[in-house]
């Protein structure tokens, strides 16, 4: 199954599938910044016209959301406000194209009747396994030749030579830790390989995966080390181990 990211996009395409897949929107984040005296345009619709250009551009007719379309994760005061973008967001979405979401660690009890929800372990279509990557994914999805999942919102950490430090938003592309792998899922693919993707909100921050050690949950039994950095426009700046 060929898929590819889109060129200076957050997003990838399957053209078998004619779907383009997106990560971690995080609509409703403009909020919790308001709360730190940091005041940014609600920034839902172009959000949602970046979805609609992709759309257009590939004459798609399917957007798979791989987790985190929604932000807030406790009740608080702004939470009513934030379901109002997301409904919005969908609901003129769905008008485009169909819409599969899968649930991220924000998303909670979401239920729309504009798209099609799956749980957080993940779902398979045609040889792609896709999951969030908060929690382990299901072992029925384990035995795909392509694992994508989001969640860590990848980045490069770049230093100038004058010490300036900057945070570059990347992809990540790699393998699994065989031994650990097979630990976990007896009967998974051990060479599947894994894709890491970017957030499609930029407002989201992420990881510095140079910097960070992964220890926790799918992203722990990843070969990091020996992944591959891409930035949004292709160019490949090697192995992890190689850019600490």
């Amino acid at each position: 199954m060929k898929l590819y990211p889109i060129y200076g996009e957050r997003a990838l395409f399957i053209p078998k599938e004619k779907t383009i897949v997106i990560a971690d929107l995080h609509i409703g984040i403009e909020y919790e910044y308001s709360l730190k005296g940091i005041n940014i345009p609600i920034q839902t619709k172009n959000l949602m016209n970046r979805c609609i250009d992709l759309i257009e551009k590939k004459r798609a007719e399917k957007v798979i959301i791989l987790g985190d379309i929604k932000h807030i994760i406790e009740d608080v005061e702004y939470k009513e406000k934030e379901r109002k973008e997301v409904r919005y967001f969908l609901k003129e979405l769905s008008n485009h194209a169909e819409i599969w979401l899968i649930k991220g660690n924000h998303d909670g009890r979401i239920k729309s009747k504009h798209a099609k929800i799956f749980g957080g372990r993940g779902m398979k279509i045609n040889g792609i396994a896709l999951a969030h990557g908060h929690a382990w994914p299901s072992e029925n999805i384990m035995d795909a030749e392509i694992f994508i999942m989001a969640h860590l919102h990848p980045h490069l950490r770049i230093t100038t030579k004058i010490g300036y430090s900057y945070m570059e938003p990347c992809w990540i592309r790699g393998k699994f830790e065989k031994e650990k792998f097979k630990k976990r899922y007896e009967n998974g693919n051990e060479d599947m390989q894994v894709i890491i993707m970017p957030a499609f909100n930029p407002l989201a921050g992420g990881l510095a995966m140079n910097k960070e050690e992964m220890k926790h949950g799918i992203a722990s039994i990843i070969d990091i080390e020996n992944s591959y950095v891409y930035l949004l426009n292709g160019i490949n700046l090697g192995r992890i181990r190689n850019l600490r």
